[in-house]
């Protein structure tokens, strides 16, 4: 309950998880990624849904 899955495009996984590293958001203790798929953990589930509403938030920005 406390893990974000996060889709990428191929290849663009690790350029993602840098990114939100630099952001430096507390909701995120570690991160690890793949080709094109981030996985975010959590200190708790309210920690989780802050972050996906924190990353809905920055998606919709740059739309």
């Amino acid at each position: 309950m406390n893990l974000v899955v996060i889709k990428t495009f191929s290849g663009m996984a690790m350029a993602v998880a840098a990114a939100l590293d630099e952001l430096k958001m507390p909701e995120i203790v570690g991160s690890i990624a793949g080709d094109d798929t981030i996985m975010c953990a959590c200190r708790s589930i309210e920690d989780a849904a802050q972050l996906m509403h924190d990353i809905d938030a920055l998606l919709k920005v740059t739309r």
